[in-house]
C-alpha cells in the first residue's frame, strides 16, 4: 500500500504480521519517521501531531502490539520481540531506514532498535524515554503498583462509562501523566486514558520495568535528541539526564511546564523541534 498524500485524513489500516494483526497510519511523503507510543498508549497519541510532521515526512504509526486495535502477544514479551514486530512491520511497508520518535515505552523501543539495527536507523528521538530499572523506592511501591491498578481499573466497563462522562475524573486520572491535563484536548486526554486499559499493559511493563539502558545505550551511535518533561510525574528529568550521560554526542532539552508526554502537552513546540532536528541530521550527513 503507497502513503498517502499529507494532505489525506489519518486512516490507519492493518498489517498482518508473524505474531498478529498490527494496526498502523501511514501517511505523508519525505524521509520516513516513525513513531512509537508509550506504555499504555495507541498511535492516537501523535494524532495532534502527525498532520504537521506528515508535509515534510512520510509518517508511521503503530499500535503496538497488544494496545489500540494491535494484537497482543502470545508467550514472551520483551523489548528485542517489539523491535522485530517494528523492523518486521518496516519491512512491509519497504521502509530502509528511519528516523525514530519513541516516547516512554516507545523511547526504549527505539534504542533497542538502534543497538540491535543501526542500519535501519538515521536517528533517534527519546521523549521522556523508558529505559533505566524501575528500582527505585518511589517506583518499587508507588509508579508500578499504581500503573498495573490504574489498567485494572480502567478495563472495568462501569469505569470507562464515567471517564467519557466526567471532565473532573479525566482530568484527575490525566494528572498522574500530564503536568495540566487542562492543556491536553480534551478529546485526547479521553484516548490517551482509554490507551492505558490495554490488554498487554502487563505484560510490556513488566519487560520495560527490567530493561537496562545502562547496557545499551553506549552502543547507539546515531544522532540522539532527548526531549524531556521538567515536571513528568512518572520518570523524573534525572532519568533524562542519565540517559544523555551514556549515549555517546546526544543532546537533552528540559522543557518546562511539561509532564510525560511533550507531543501531547505542546504539539505545535515538539513538531517544530523534531522537524528541525531531521533537518540538522540530513544537512549534516556526509555527501555520498
Amino acid at each position: 500500500m503507497s502513503p498517502m498524500s499529507p494532505m489525506s485524513p489519518m486512516s490507519p489500516h492493518d498489517r498482518r504480521l508473524r505474531h498478529g494483526r498490527v494496526r498502523v497510519v501511514d501517511v505523508g511523503a519525505g524521509p520516513p519517521l516513525v513513531l512509537l507510543h508509550g506504555l499504555g498508549g495507541t498511535w492516537r497519541n501523535w494524532e495532534a501531531n502527525i498532520p504537521a510532521l506528515a508535509r515534510r515526512h512520510r509518517v508511521i504509526a503503530p499500535d503496538l502490539p497488544g494496545f489500540g486495535d494491535s494484537e497482543p502477544y502470545a508467550g514472551r514479551v520483551d523489548a528485542a520481540r517489539y523491535v522485530e514486530t517494528v523492523v518486521e512491520l518496516l519491512d512491509q511497508l519497504d521502509v530502509g531506514t528511519a528516523t525514530f520518535v519513541g516516547n516512554s515505552m516507545g523511547g526504549l523501543i527505539t534504542m533497542e532498535v538502534a543497538v540491535r539495527h543501526p542500519e535501519r536507523v538515521d536517528a533517534t528521538v527519546l521523549v521522556c524515554s523508558g529505559g533505566l530499572p524501575l528500582t527505585s523506592a518511589r517506583h518499587r511501591l508507588l509508579t508500578l503498583p499504581q500503573a498495573r491498578m490504574m489498567n485494572r481499573f480502567l478495563r472495568l466497563h462501569a469505569v470507562r462509562w464515567v471517564v467519557r462522562r466526567s471532565e473532573r475524573v479525566r482530568l484527575l486520572l490525566g494528572g498522574r501523566v500530564f503536568h495540566d491535563a487542562r492543556s491536553v484536548p480534551p478529546e485526547l486526554l479521553g484516548v490517551a486514558l482509554r490507551g492505558l486499559a490495554g490488554v498487554g499493559f502487563d505484560a510490556a511493563l513488566a519487560a520495560g520495568a527490567g530493561y537496562d539502558a545502562r547496557l545499551r545505550a553506549p552502543a547507539i551511535a546515531c544522532p540522539t535528541l532527548l526531549l524531556w518533561g521538567r515536571e513528568d510525574p512518572l520518570l523524573p528529568v534525572a532519568m533524562g539526564h542519565e540517559l544523555h550521560r551514556l549515549i555517546p554526542g546526544s543532546s537533552l532539552e528540559v522543557w518546562d511546564d511539561t509532564g510525560h508526554c511533550p507531543m501531547l502537552e505542546h504539539p505545535a513546540r515538539f513538531d517544530e523541534r523534531v522537524t528541525a532536528f531531521g533537518e540538522q541530521v540530513r544537512s549534516e550527513r556526509p555527501a555520498s
